[in-house]
């Protein structure tokens, strides 16, 4: 998450114990098809996207889908909500106005077993929601998890406790906004008291496709002079979907490309490179690591990569190449190619330098799809 502003929530896991608090069909799907799945969850508020861990959280996704399909999560609300922290939802309860005292109760104990993975509690995760231990109410009870879900947009400094027992099986992927403006409505005792509603959620194949993405193009709009892309999709899709998901939420205007490295490339990402005044600082961003998609595709003059780190991931951080460098052919995920502005490239990757630091700032004041 990239935030200004400090956020004040020590006490945020004992909150997420005491709020938290049972709908058991369609044809089943092979484990690799949930893959290219995401979910769209429309409510009163705005809209929000994501995609699943399948991989990890197999039993979660699985359910969360069925149920999506079945219609279960339509007419239930997010009945709860931390502050610039995390907004709490899917009660079937919720469907019955007059049942509020009941609100976060209801739609757990489904008999999923916990599936507690790799992937951390960070911006955007969705996460499910255990029962209370009655015997023990600072405590949770495992392998109680349901329809409910949690989404985050900060786990704070109970990131480490919730990581060990909660399950995250997907994460937003367009829609923080929206996820951030319901955190903040006005509450009481932990609930919000307007009515926020999930009127629907769709299960779909992953979007923009491939043959979508094939047609579009990128602009770079840059104080020096503008660049025009052509997207190549089947090498990298998920790269370049991230990608693209993230020039449509703005991320990226305002930032500068901050690395010039020896007239061979210049690298754009570092988020630390927007304005202090830039309204990108109060926002949130769901910036996860992605697995690197090897490709085939040569590092040659006008390529625009998203970087690997030495982890074997990929981030928003990218790179578009201004000379032939074969040494970098399959090191990182290829994705687009400059089909004009490859004079503005070379003015840009000329530009005068302290180390690889450009004295003069190269602003990119804005990317967009077409």
């Amino acid at each position: 998450m990239i935030k200004s502003r400090a956020l004040v929530f020590s006490s945020l896991c004992l909150l997420l114990l005491l709020i938290s608090a049972t709908v058991r069909s369609t044809p089943a799907l092979q484990g690799s098809e949930y893959d290219n799945l995401e979910a769209v969850i429309e409510t009163s508020r705005g809209q929000i996207v994501m995609e699943f861990f399948h991989a990890d959280a197999p039993r979660h996704v699985e359910y969360f889908v069925k149920q999506a399909r079945a219609g279960a999560f339509d007419g239930t609300t997010f009945h709860s909500a931390v502050d610039y922290a995390l907004i709490q939802g899917g009660d079937p309860l919720t469907k019955n106005p007059r049942a509020k005292a009941q609100y976060g109760t209801g739609g757990l104990n489904a008999g999923l077993p916990d599936e507690v993975n790799k992937n951390k509690h960070l911006t955007g995760a969705v996460s499910s929601v255990l029962q209370l231990d009655r015997a023990n109410t600072s405590q949770v009870k495992p392998g109680t998890s349901g329809q409910q879900f949690f989404i985050f947009l900060n786990a704070g400094t109970a990131q480490k406790n919730l990581d060990a027992q909660l399950t995250v099986f997907g994460r937003v992927v367009e829609g923080l906004d929206a996820v951030a403006a319901i955190s903040v409505l006005p509450k009481t005792g932990g609930l919000i008291n307007e009515r926020v509603e999930i009127t629907k959620v769709t299960v779909r194949e992953k979007t923009p496709s491939v043959e979508r993405l094939k047609a579009m193009t990128i602009a770079i709009e840059t104080s020096l002079g503008n660049l025009k892309l052509h997207i190549m999709p089947e090498a990298a899709p998920n790269s370049i979907r991230a990608f693209v998901r993230f020039v449509r939420s703005g991320m990226y205007d305002g930032t500068a490309f901050y690395r010039v490295s020896q007239q061979y490339y210049i690298e754009a990402g570092s988020l630390d490179t927007w304005p202090q005044d830039s309204p990108n600082r109060k926002r949130f961003f769901a910036l996860w690591p992605m697995p690197f998609e090897k490709n085939e595709i040569k590092q040659v003059r006008g390529t625009l990569s998203v970087r690997q780190a030495p982890e074997g991931q990929t981030s928003w951080y990218f790179f578009i190449i201004s000379k032939d460098n074969p040494a970098l052919d399959g090191r990182h995920a290829a994705i687009a190619k400059v089909v004009e502005g490859l004079d503005v490239l070379d003015k840009i990757a000329e530009a005068e330098v302290e180390g690889d630091k450009p004295k003069q700032r190269i602003e990119i004041k804005k990317i967009t799809v077409q």
